[in-house]
């Protein structure tokens, strides 16, 4: 009868075994996709932190540039937008 006890709780620690090994498993693929993402987080950031740069820059010469586009006579306004739409519809119209 001790015998059996003793396979019994052989067998009961190594399948307490295996399933922590398992779980550890899933820890370390969890833990790779968590840094995965954490590199992905730091890529978007630096992203997102140029272009706040840009549209700063942009901002900031956005008077200039409608004062500017003011003092154009009416067919030229009107000739710059529809040259900037062309543009812009051929801009969006490659982009798949």
């Amino acid at each position: 009868m001790a015998t059996k006890q003793s396979t019994e709780l052989k067998e009961l620690k190594n399948l307490i075994s295996d399933r922590f090994d398992r779980l550890d498993g899933k820890v370390e693929k969890l833990t790779e996709k968590v840094d995965s993402i954490d590199k992905r987080l730091v890529a978007v950031e630096t992203k997102v932190d140029s272009t706040e740069k840009r549209l700063g820059t942009v901002e900031s010469k956005l008077p200039d540039i409608s004062e500017k586009f003011g003092e154009l006579k009416n067919w030229r306004q009107i000739a710059f937008i529809i040259i900037a739409g062309v543009v812009g519809w051929f801009a969006r119209s490659t982009r798949f």
